[in-house]
């Protein structure tokens, strides 16, 4: 089997090296045209990679994230503009926690209705969240928040005690409606 397998191969490049000494003439074209193509590819393939970056930076403008000793404020992004939030208080409560949380509305609209996604729960040695184990449920104000101003709000976050407290995100951002001055 191996000496047919072997003449197989023999009379393959024979028949290939007789061809070739008769080269097509449309052979240079058609490999500038697949040159051609396989560098649209790869500058396709790369915008593509471009456009999922930016996404992925996209929703990221949209997710505040803090930690308990973290200073200042973090921005979140919604579709009037930026919001700001501040992890202010972490104290004890029930079975969890209860926040203060500074949120500042950086727009020139009274926004009403604000609602959002909170997140939370502890993190590892590293300071990375545990995922698996964190919390989220959805939140609606009912007060306004006043147009180039901070407004305080609580909330009871359950099963995560302020020793074990790794972080707070706040995502998916809406509202309600705005008021304006006239």
């Amino acid at each position: 089997m191996a000496l047919v397998h072997r003449c197989v191969v023999v009379l393959a490049s024979a028949s290939l090296t007789a061809c070739g000494a008769g080269q097509d003439p449309r052979i240079p074209e058609l490999e500038a045209r697949i040159a051609a193509l396989e560098s649209k590819q790869k500058s396709l393939a790369d915008d593509l990679t471009r456009t999922k970056f930016q996404q992925e930076l996209e929703k990221l403008d949209g997710v505040a994230f803090l930690t308990p000793d973290q200073k200042g404020y973090a921005a979140v992004k919604f579709d009037l503009g930026y919001l700001t939030v501040s992890l202010e208080d972490i104290k004890p409560y029930a079975n969890g926690s209860k926040v203060r949380l500074h949120i500042g509305n950086l727009t020139a609209a009274r926004v009403n209705g604000l609602k959002a996604k909170i997140g939370w729960g502890s993190t590892d040695k590293a300071g990375i969240p545990n995922n698996a184990s964190a919390k989220s449920r959805e939140v609606a104000l009912e007060e306004s928040l006043r147009s180039g101003a901070w407004t305080s709000i609580e909330l009871v976050l359950d099963g995560v005690p302020p020793a074990e407290f790794g972080f707070l995100r706040v995502s998916d951002v809406g509202h309600r409606g705005i008021g304006l001055s006239r």
